[in-house]
């Protein structure tokens, strides 16, 4: 579910600039008209709020206005009277604090957003893990059942891979891996989405895709792997199931086992083949012609 930190997260800089000033400034308001309530306490907010989307250079900046706006409020608003050595210090000191905080802000930001990279990516290969992908499919699924859009899922499964882990070792079944892994991305459009589901399995979200472009792309795939994999010396194949979704699935968990049930008919058959298939309403299967994989 969307929040409003998610939302933040994809706006510019400048936008985020001029909420934090406003935050600053509603806090400075507030505190001039109740006449100096300590509203102050509330000025890490904006900071907070920089640190996380900006930078630490705005972020230790704005402790810097902040610092000035405490100091001012003390001096000006309320009527808490400071001696002039006290009240230096305890200026460095808000100074200090604010700085600080800016400055752990943006660190803790910098590891979090490493480990959200490590999360949605498989470390292999670099395309989406199961879980990230599990969301995008999450999504599609949601329009589908909205908006009636069509799309495709393919389920691939590399054949003979444990022969290249048992024969070449496993270096060389990760290079394969992450060639097929660029192979599948540079084959698809920037708005289709590719997973690791570990091992030698894959699987392609192909969004607003009907069955004929679903089997050109996959037609596209297939060429490109094949060169592929010749080039690196690989004797693998790919069993591969492509199910084009007319009508919405249940959930995702249902539109996966379908497209795997279609990739599995193929592996149990002969392998190193496409089977496509199109799902049109519940519990019913419309079988299409195979492509042979070149």
């Amino acid at each position: 579910m969307k929040t409003i930190f998610n939302i933040l997260d994809k706006r510019s800089s400048l936008l985020i600039w001029s909420l934090s000033m406003f935050l600053l400034s509603s806090i400075l308001c507030i505190d001039i008209i109740a006449g100096g309530l300590y509203m102050n306490s509330f000025l890490f907010l904006p900071i907070v709020l920089i640190s996380w989307y900006g930078s630490k250079k705005a972020g230790v900046f704005l402790a810097f206005i902040s610092t000035i706006a405490w100091a001012f409020s003390i001096k000006f608003i309320t009527t808490y009277n400071m001696d002039v050595w006290p009240y230096i210090f305890s200026v460095l000191s808000h100074l200090c604090a604010y700085s600080l905080l800016a400055i752990i802000i943006t660190n803790f930001r910098s590891v979090h957003r490493v480990e959200v990279i490590a999360a949605d990516t498989d470390n292999l290969t670099g395309v989406l893990s199961p879980r990230s992908f599990y969301v995008e499919l999450t999504n599609e699924v949601h329009r589908s059942q909205r908006y009636g859009n069509i799309f495709s899922l393919a389920y691939i499964d590399i054949d003979n891979f444990k022969e290249i882990n048992d024969t070449l070792g496993h270096e060389m079944g990760d290079k394969l891996l992450i060639e097929v892994a660029k192979s599948l991305k540079t084959s698809l459009r920037a708005t289709d989405k590719v997973a690791r589901l570990g091992g030698d399995e894959f699987l392609s979200l192909l969004p607003e895709t009907n069955s004929e472009d679903a089997k050109k792309t996959f037609a596209k795939v297939s060429n490109k792997l094949s060169k592929k994999m010749a080039v690196g010396k690989w004797h693998v194949s790919f069993s591969v199931g492509v199910v084009t979704f007319e009508s919405p699935p249940e959930d995702i968990h249902s539109a996966v086992k379908i497209a795997d049930d279609l990739m599995y008919s193929v592996k149990k058959d002969k392998k190193d083949d496409i089977e496509y298939k199109v799902w049109r309403r519940k519990g019913d299967f419309f079988p299409q012609k195979k492509s042979k994989i070149n």
